[in-house]
């Protein structure tokens, strides 16, 4: 019995769902916390149940609310209002009791991970849609097993961060702009204004969208010929925005209700901020004197920017306070897997070849965003590129769609470089530069190293019957709630900095990657931990903590 196009559509959608959460579910139970995750779970659980956004104002808060939202909705869980972190901080410490100390860690964030899987799904099905409108049924069903299988959006589709809702709610935006060329109704209006909202209230990089979507309206305008209607969208962003962003922060002005001068969230103040970001402080002085935007908000992302100024970075054994242009450029094309990068370009020049304006709406974000990173100074994780994916692998469907026998091997390559790395998708590197074995060679911290391996060198300790080791651990989950007893070494956690001692030796010394490569570290630290990355591990846990027998001094 042959089914209608509606039945397949539905039983596509609904395997890719069943594959993909099923994926997401192994891999994130098997990994700790990664470094922000305490911080972004924390941060949503005080929007929603408190009102109060003192918790890392350099993200908006909409993502972060949606993730914590199953555990709004439980009970029994403890929030220390009364101590000393919460009233005086620093907030890192209050993050980190909060799920370590007060609760139950993993119970809260496998309920909390599930919530961005969903995004996760949702994306996938916007994906389909669209190859579909525009490749029709196999060759979007094909893109879409590419999604399923592509580890970098995996590996944050599972995560308690604010970049894969960027991501998806960017996507959507787009997508629904799109349609507008072919349909100018009010739901794809609708759809497309909310999407654009819910990016813009869930991270700051989205001010990016607003050049994309201004070029873009200008091509609708053209291709449609309705400029008073495309002139009357302009408008019903800029203010569907401004109105989505007092609404997420509870149409309250004031960041948190605390009245200690700790919490004033006067950056704009600071001489610091001032001295790396002299205009925008101005400016942000000038919007909160006359509360035209949550003070949280324009304090949060004046912050941001000043912070991005410097920022520690790694790129193939150089290090820089600056960054390189060349940075994700290089991170794309060495964690991406090979059959994604040559179906991309296959089909990027498969629609310049067969040019049509509306090629653009799937191009112009990923030559603007990748453009704005390339001039940035955070080069500290391909993450911050990942919005560019959804739709390199919507180009990459152009090239299933032309060429139909590629079109069934496609995902069975890329099924067979994700069980490279699978279930630590974090650690994805393609063949261009050995795979996930030696990517510390060139790419550490959110590439690959975010502190997500203590479960599994609590595995490994187990089966070799180990009971206590030294450990230099870059992340902010807690050894001790995993049972691994150890000697925390020079350069460990923010929370153990009082118990750091020389390692116990002999013994077996287990060296997180960031650490290892010294990112964060100053010259006499990192030259601590370099004569151990010539050595041969005895254990490699997940591709981001390497265990080395160690029978005297090695410094």
């Amino acid at each position: 019995m042959k089914l209608s196009e509606r039945s397949r559509i539905a039983l596509v959608l609904a395997l890719f769902a069943i594959v993909f959460i099923a994926l997401a579910l192994f891999s994130y139970t098997r990994e700790s916390a990664t470094w922000d995750e305490p911080q972004h779970l924390t941060a949503g659980y005080a929007a929603l149940t408190r009102l109060d956004f003192r918790i890392d104002t350099e993200h908006p808060p909409l993502v972060r609310m949606w993730a914590a939202l199953p555990l709004a909705l439980s009970t029994g869980i403890r929030f220390d209002e009364a101590g000393a972190y919460w009233q005086q901080g620093p907030q890192w410490y209050f993050c980190h009791q909060f799920l370590y100390r007060d609760n139950n860690a993993d119970w809260m964030l496998y309920r909390a991970r599930f919530m961005i899987v969903l995004l996760g799904v949702l994306l996938g099905a916007l994906l389909f849609c669209w190859a579909r409108e525009w490749f029709g049924f196999w060759p979007a069903t094909a893109t879409l097993a590419l999604y399923c299988f592509e580890p970098n959006l995996m590996a944050h589709a599972r995560l308690v961060t604010t970049d894969f809702g960027f991501v998806c709610f960017s996507f959507g935006a787009v997508y629904f702009l799109w349609r507008l060329t072919r349909r100018f109704s009010v739901g794809n209006i609708a759809a497309m204004t909310l999407f654009f909202v819910l990016a813009q209230t869930t991270k700051f990089t989205a001010i990016l969208l607003w050049p994309v979507f201004f070029a873009l309206l200008i091509l609708l305008a053209y291709l449609t010929r309705r400029f008073l209607a495309v002139t009357a969208l302009a408008v019903l962003l800029i203010f569907s925005t401004y109105a989505g962003i007092w609404a997420v922060y509870g149409f309250r002005y004031r960041a948190t209700t605390a009245a200690a001068p700790r919490f004033a969230f006067e950056f704009d103040k600071d001489p610091r901020v001032q001295t790396a970001s002299p205009a925008l402080s101005k400016a942000v002085r000038w919007i909160t004197e006359r509360r035209l935007l949550p003070q949280a908000y324009a304090q949060g992302f004046l912050l941001g920017q000043a912070k991005a100024q410097v920022r520690a970075a790694y790129l193939a054994g150089e290090y820089s306070t600056k960054g390189w242009w060349y940075y994700f450029p290089v991170a794309f094309l060495i964690k991406t897997p090979l059959v994604v990068i040559g179906l991309f370009f296959l089909g990027l020049g498969v629609c310049i070849r067969k040019w049509r304006h509306d090629r653009l709406f799937a191009m112009l974000p990923i030559g603007v965003f990748l453009g704005a990173a390339m001039l940035s100074h955070i080069n500290i994780g391909l993450r911050h590129v990942l919005v560019m994916y959804p739709f390199v692998i919507l180009l990459a469907g152009a090239a299933l769609a032309r060429w139909r026998p590629v079109r069934p091997w496609a995902p069975v390559v890329a099924a067979l470089e994700l069980a490279l790395v699978y279930p630590h998708c974090i650690a994805a590197f393609n063949l261009i530069v050995g795979g996930p074995w030696h990517g510390d060679k060139y790419l550490v911290d959110s590439n690959l190293d975010w502190g997500q391996d203590l479960k599994g060198l609590k595995r490994w300790m187990d089966k070799n019957r180990v009971e206590t080791i030294n450990l230099s651990y870059f992340g902010t989950a807690d050894p001790a709630y995993y049972g691994i007893r150890c000697t925390y070494l020079p350069g460990g956690p923010f929370y153990a900095e009082s118990q750091v001692s020389a390692p116990q030796l002999p013994g077996y010394v287990a060296v997180s990657l960031t650490n290892l490569r010294g990112v964060y570290f100053n010259e006499e630290l990192r030259r601590y931990y370099e004569r151990l990355a010539d050595r041969k591990p005895v254990a490699r846990i997940g591709h981001s903590i390497h265990v080395y027998w160690i029978d005297r001094p090695w410094w």
